[in-house]
C-alpha cells in the first residue's frame, strides 16, 4: 500500500505497521518494524547489518518508552459484585425496564463495590450472566448493550483522546470480539462532557461511535452506529455502549439507544 494507507500503531510492547482502517479493510497480520528490518538485514548482509542493528535498537526502544502510556487497554465486562442484578418495570408498563446492580473493582480501589443502574427497552434479553458482566439484545431489531471496562491511560477522563475510546472498546482482546463480533473498521466521531447526576461519579462524558461488522452468515458488511456513556472512578473507566443497526438509526434505533445512555449511572462508592 502507499504511506496514505499505512498507520503506525502500539501495541502492547510491539511497534505495529498496519494498513489504516477503511470500510473495506480486513484485518491483516501486523508486522514489527524489528521483524521488517530483520528481513532487510537478511536480503543485503553486507549493506544493511549495521543500519538494521540501529533500526532494531530504536524500535525496541521506542516501544519500551512509549507503549505503556499509550497503548489502550481492552475494554472488558464491568463484573457484577452480585450474582444477578434486579429489574424493575417502568411506567408506562411495557416500554422500558430499570437495571440496578453492583459491580466489583480492582484492587486497590477505594471502594470495594460501584452501584449502576440504567433503562432499557422492555423486550431486550439479558445474556451471558455466567461470564459475570451485564450484556442486553434486541432479538428482533439487533439493538445491543455492553456494560465495560478499562484502566484509562494515565489520563483524566477528560483528557483521554476519543480515539482511545475506539481502541479499547474494539480491541481484539476486548469483550466485543471475545464475543464474536468481527470489526471491519469504526470511527469515534464525537466526545463531549456531560454533568453527572447527583450521587454519581462526578468525572462523565458521551462519545459516539461508527463501525463495521462482518456478518458471519454471509460474510457482508454491515454498518452500525453506538452511543457510549463513559464516568471514571479511581482511573478506571466505566462503559455503556448502546448499538443499533445503520438501517434502523434513524427510524427508532438512535433514539432508544440515547435514552439507555442517558440513563447510565455509576456511583461515587462508599
Amino acid at each position: 500500500g502507499s504511506p496514505s494507507r499505512l498507520r503506525v500503531s502500539l501495541e502492547g510492547s510491539r511497534v505495529a505497521v498496519r494498513p489504516a482502517l477503511s470500510q473495506s479493510h480486513t484485518h491483516a497480520p501486523m508486522l514489527s518494524p524489528i521483524l521488517l528490518v530483520a528481513a532487510a538485514a537478511t536480503r543485503s548482509p553486507g549493506i544493511l547489518n549495521r543500519r538494521a542493528m540501529l533500526s532494531v535498537t530504536t524500535a525496541a526502544a521506542v516501544a519500551g518508552r512509549v507503549a505503556p502510556s499509550l497503548a489502550a487497554e481492552p475494554a472488558t465486562f464491568a463484573q457484577r459484585f452480585s450474582v444477578s442484578g434486579n429489574i424493575s418495570p417502568l411506567p408506562p408498563l411495557g416500554q422500558y425496564s430499570r437495571y440496578e446492580d453492583q459491580l466489583s473493582t480492582p484492587k486497590g480501589s477505594k471502594a470495594l463495590s460501584l452501584p449502576v443502574r440504567f433503562d432499557f427497552p422492555q423486550q431486550l434479553l439479558q445474556i451471558g450472566r455466567s461470564l459475570g458482566g451485564i450484556q442486553f439484545v434486541d432479538g428482533s431489531s439487533g439493538l445491543k448493550i455492553y456494560v465495560l471496562r478499562a484502566s484509562l491511560p494515565g489520563t483524566s477522563l477528560a483528557e483521554t483522546p476519543k480515539k482511545w475510546f475506539g481502541e479499547a472498546i474494539f480491541s481484539p482482546d476486548g469483550q466485543i470480539a471475545r464475543e464474536g463480533v468481527e470489526i471491519d473498521a469504526y470511527k469515534v466521531t464525537s466526545a463531549k462532557e456531560l454533568e453527572a447526576p447527583a450521587g454519581a461519579a462526578e468525572a462523565r462524558r458521551r462519545l459516539a461511535l461508527k463501525y463495521t461488522v462482518i456478518t458471519p452468515a454471509n460474510q457482508r458488511a454491515t454498518d452500525r452506529f453506538a452511543f457510549v456513556d463513559a464516568y471514571e472512578v479511581d482511573g478506571i473507566a466505566y462503559l455503556l455502549v448502546a448499538s443499533g443497526g445503520a438501517t434502523k438509526w434513524e427510524g427508532g434505533e438512535k433514539e432508544r439507544c440515547e435514552r439507555v445512555a442517558d440513563s447510565f449511572f455509576i456511583g461515587r462508592g462508599a
